[in-house]
């Protein structure tokens, strides 16, 4: 059976363009994110500090619902290894509610990270590094652990994060808990020195202590990711519609009671020194 030309070509454009990625001159710096939601192994250097402004937009349930998520983090060099981070979390959500729209905001806590980098994308065979973040609010706590790969391969960038999550939650007369396991993923190509443009994959699976334990939702999200960087500051957007529901589906295929139909995260770097 012969390959149609149409396919051809692209497939044929496809591998042109990766290898092109491959001789692309890149001009990163060392703490810059390519992808808003995959973790990188990078940290930065010892009493280097960094501002890291945090917008995360969620779109669309099976009733009108938009989600603004707010994080300003503060992120500190510690050693050579170690960086650490303080978050400061905000939420302001507006949904349809019994037929009529009702808005809140509110304090969401503040959060402690702590990241050591085990391996370097670039002189070793793969990058890794091991992330543990803490969050406490007033509605709800949590407890986060991340195993971070990745690798720089010419002007290539791919990253791999598993990240389990346990979350209690205090918004009922008895606490509840919950469970989150979630696989991140993204691929870029510096297209300039400063620019990359790529695509980030995001699983995301969580059990409610409510419900036995028993998975309450699982979705997939992909979607384009972008990044620009300078020597003093860096930017990265991805925008992620929700393409399948693993579990849980509500409205055409999707989970839509959970998960929202669109998730898009900007954030801004600026180096202090």
């Amino acid at each position: 059976m012969k390959t149609p030309v149409p396919a051809l070509a692209l497939n044929t454009g496809l591998l042109a363009g990766a290898l092109a990625c491959l001789f692309i001159p890149t001009e990163a710096t060392a703490t810059e994110r390519h992808f808003t939601y995959t973790y990188g192994s990078a940290v930065l250097n010892r009493g280097d500090v960094e501002v890291e402004p945090w917008t995360t937009l969620r779109v669309e349930r099976s009733g009108f619902y938009a989600r603004f998520d707010q994080r300003l983090e503060v992120e500190v060099g510690l050693a050579e290894r170690l960086q650490s981070s303080w978050y400061l979390n905000l939420t302001a959500i507006n949904q349809e509610i019994e037929g009529a729209r009702a808005s809140k905001f509110e304090f969401a806590g503040v959060s402690s990270e702590w990241k050591y980098k085990l391996a370097d994308p670039v002189a070793d065979p793969f990058g890794a590094a091991l992330y543990g973040e803490l969050t406490a609010g007033p509605s709800e706590s949590e407890l986060e652990a991340k195993l971070i790969l990745d690798k720089h391969l010419g002007a290539l960038v791919a990253a791999f994060n598993l990240t389990a999550e346990h979350e209690w939650i205090y918004e009922s007369a008895e606490t509840e808990r919950e469970f989150v396991l979630e696989l991140d993923g993204g691929l870029a190509c510096f297209l300039s020195p400063a620019l990359t443009a790529g695509l980030e994959i995001r699983s995301h699976s969580d059990w409610e202590s409510a419900e036995g334990w028993g998975m309450q939702h699982s979705a997939l999200f992909a979607g384009p990711a972008l990044s620009y960087a300078q020597p003093a500051w860096w930017a990265a957007l991805t925008i992620l519609p929700q393409i399948a529901a693993i579990e849980g589906a509500t409205d055409g295929g999707l989970v839509l009671d959970g998960h929202e139909r669109v998730e898009a995260r900007l954030i801004f770097g600026v180096h202090l020194q």
